[in-house]
């Protein structure tokens, strides 16, 4: 009863993808967008975002997004709640691991005359913790969300200010929207993909292929194992080999397992969990081709960890999240769901045909992704008439942001409490 219980709420969750579900989510949150006063009150607004976020379609999202561009100034007069101290510890941890200075600011007699440049995945922490507008005017800001979906009452809290800041936007629907918004919010085609480390995920010589697949994700259900259990069962041949890398962070082991035995597919398979990032390297390079089924998220890592591995990749077309132009002739395939039990079998004589690990280390390496981003970080600064006399330092994600090739690239760079401490709104970081 327990695996038809999980497998149920997967489906659920698959059918909430649908176009005609999706509209119909759309009209309810808007539906009460009107009711509120059409945007006179945050709440109001916020029904609007949610209604643009569920939208499926171009014609729904670019209408979404003119109501979105009408009403944002109106709705950046109200008073916003920004959450007090104390931040869970947890959350602290997290904007601690996942905040970097790349530049630090140039003083002279304690006053910035060269902005720095901070980066943080934690966005919303950020605004809570710190005083913005005095960080604002001694850093550029470069946020990268975590998920799809940049209609988020939390990121377009930053319109707020006058300063601009660069969003990592992969996903082109994310990216299009904040183009479309006009605001100081400043979208880049990079994301967490970019930042692979190329040392720690390579090639291993000598290493056999003894999986004709592999899938590296945590158990959550938007990661989607059912749809590689159900391609197992239609294959029907008792010698394909799938290795599954899983881990805890989000999601069970124990449901995965159920579906497992629900679908019959025990013999295809070999599990591992929470492995270091060398390990995944190692089960990366004795596969031939490495998944991704997800729908929707953010800007995947583990598909682009396979490519420095030299392990092209498989990605569903109607992913959203993931940089489609990443997936190519070099790297992978983009397939629809339907032929996935057919493209693994393909894979098995042709994964020499790809050549993924040179068009990463050209495209999405930390050497290139950092000569991409200073280059337009330096553009901005030009273009505001403002000096730009260092450049950015590397980073790359392993999993959390890291400099790169290490820590003494930033040496004497100031740290997260350096920041809370010059910068924080409670007396506690002063």
């Amino acid at each position: 009863m327990r695996a038809y219980s999980a497998l149920f709420r997967r489906k659920v969750f698959d059918w909430s993808f649908h176009p005609a579900v999706r509209w119909g989510v759309s009209a309810g949150l808007y539906i009460r967008y009107l009711l509120h006063g059409g945007g006179a009150s945050p709440i109001g607004f916020e029904y609007l975002l949610r209604a643009h976020r569920y939208s499926a379609g171009k014609l729904g999202s670019r209408t979404y997004e003119k109501q979105i561009a009408r009403g944002l100034p109106r709705w950046l007069q109200h008073d916003l709640p920004v959450r007090q101290y104390p931040l869970p510890e947890g959350k602290m941890r997290s904007f601690r691991a996942r905040t970097l200075v790349l530049k630090p600011p140039r003083r002279e007699g304690g006053t910035a005359v060269e902005r720095g440049v901070l980066f943080t995945k934690t966005f919303w922490e950020l605004a809570v913790l710190t005083d913005l507008e005095r960080l604002l005017r001694d850093y550029w800001l470069v946020i990268e969300p975590g998920w799809s979906g940049y209609a988020d009452a939390h990121l377009l809290y930053y319109c707020r200010f006058p300063h601009p800041v660069l969003v990592c936007s992969p996903e082109i629907t994310d990216y299009q929207f904040l183009q479309n918004l006009h605001t100081n919010l400043i979208p880049v085609p990079i994301g967490a993909s970019d930042w692979a480390h190329p040392e720690i995920f390579h090639p291993i010589e000598g290493v056999e292929k003894v999986y004709d697949a592999v899938m590296v994700a945590g158990w959550a259900v938007y990661k989607r194992h059912h749809a590689l259990f159900r391609a197992l069962k239609q294959l029907r041949r008792t010698d394909i080999k799938v290795a599954i890398v899983g881990f805890e962070w989000e999601g069970s082991r124990e449901e995965i397992e159920r579906l497992i035995d629900l679908y019959g597919v025990r013999k295809h398979l070999d599990i591992y969990q929470s492995l270091s990032p060398p390990e995944v390297n190692r089960v990366l390079n004795q596969s031939k081709v490495n998944l991704i089924l997800t729908l929707r998220e953010g800007a995947n890592k583990s598909i682009f960890e396979g490519f420095f591995a030299d392990v092209p990749g498989i990605v569903l077309r109607n992913n959203i999240g993931i940089n489609k132009s990443y997936i190519n002739q070099y790297t992978g395939r983009l397939i629809d769901e339907h032929e996935l039990p057919q493209v693994i079998l393909w894979f098995r004589e042709h994964h020499r045909d790809f050549r993924p690990r040179e068009w990463a280390m050209q495209n999405i390496s930390p050497q290139a992704t950092t000569a991409k981003l200073n280059a337009i970080l330096r553009k901005i600064a030009c273009e505001h008439g403002e000096p730009w006399t260092r450049d950015i330092v590397a980073k790359s994600n392993c999993p959390a942001p890291t400099y790169y090739p290490d820590n003494s690239v930033a040496a004497g760079f100031p740290t997260v409490d350096d920041i809370l401490k010059q910068y924080g709104r409670g007396a506690e970081h002063r």
